[in-house]
This record gives C-alpha cells, structure tokens and sequence, in this order.
C-alpha cells in the first residue's frame, strides 16, 4: 500500500483521474483474480468504484484540493493562454497526457487552453468531450471545497476563461 493510500480513511474526499471526485465509504473486501482483496469503496456523482489498498492505482488518485490551490487555479486560468500545436495529432497526445495525469493544474492549464482555441477555431469531437469532461471534474471539485452551487461556479469558471481571453488581446482589441 502506499504512504497516501495508508492514509486514507472513510469520509476522505479523493479525485481518480478515471472517475472524477469521490468519497471514501468504506473498505469492502472482494474476490479478484482468485484472492480475497480488500478495496476502498468511493462513492462518486456518478456511481461507485473499488480502490484497491494496494498501491496499484496510487498514481491515479490524489486528495482533494485545498481553497489555496483552487485559488491558485483560477490564477492560471485567468492567465493568457498557451497555443495549441496545429496539428491535431500532436495536440491529441498533449491532451492525452493531461488527461491521464491526476494532478489539478495540468488540467486547469488544458481546459483554459481547450476554451481559447475554441473560441478561434473548432475544437474536433476528442478535444471538446476532453474540454467537458476536465470543466465538469473542476466544478465537482470546487464546489465541494468551497461549497458553493455547481450554476454559479460555472459562471465564475466562464468569468475566468473569459479574462484569459481578454489578456490575449493587443491594445487595438485583436487577437495577439
């Protein structure tokens, strides 16, 4: 088991980077591949999973953010974007990365970055299910953090994405 994983106990809020925001409901012990295991049962929005106490799915799995690094979030989403490689399959496998890494930032950075290249030019199927899927994961996260309603945090995340927009533009109002 890992030190992070020896840590966790029921009630403990975690984020899987498969499975989004969840809570430790307990431990469950389960039969798998012939041998009698036992698993943290998390409870997400959206179901259920099996955390093995190994340290199997310890790179997958962090806790939840803290109010500083959220604020610190919001920071790097107010922050001018970065371009995006025009080449699709280059800018696949940088989404792909992100996407399989558990830790907060990359995927803030991703999603304002996703938001301004869709603003200028379209985003294919991959890239705007990739775009959702990191915005729905942030919400669920900050809203437990800072307890507030999904609709208005939303709002303030489009407020976000919205000043990073307006920082890439030169004093003449065009895009830099």
């Amino acid at each position: 088991m890992s030190s992070q994983q020896e840590m966790l106990t029921k009630g403990d809020w975690i984020v899987h980077v498969h499975y989004g925001v969840g809570q430790i409901k307990g431990k469950d012990k389960k039969e798998f591949d012939g041998e009698k295991q036992t698993f943290f049962r998390v409870k997400t929005f959206n179901g259920v999973y099996w955390l093995p106490l190994s340290n199997s799915d310890a790179d997958h799995i962090r806790p939840i953010a803290s109010k500083n690094q959220i604020k610190r979030a919001l920071r790097l989403i107010r922050k001018v974007p970065k371009k995006l490689p025009k080449d699709y399959k280059k800018r696949g496998k940088e989404i792909s990365v992100v996407l399989r890494d558990v830790a907060l930032y990359p995927k803030v950075r991703m999603i304002r970055d996703l938001y301004a290249r869709k603003r200028t030019k379209k985003l294919n199927f991959s890239e705007g299910d990739a775009l959702e899927k990191m915005k729905k994961s942030f919400i669920d996260e900050w809203s437990l953090v800072d307890d507030q309603d999904r609709d208005v945090l939303e709002g303030k995340l489009r407020q976000a994405l919205h000043t990073s927009l307006e920082k890439r533009k030169d004093q003449n109002g065009k895009e830099v």
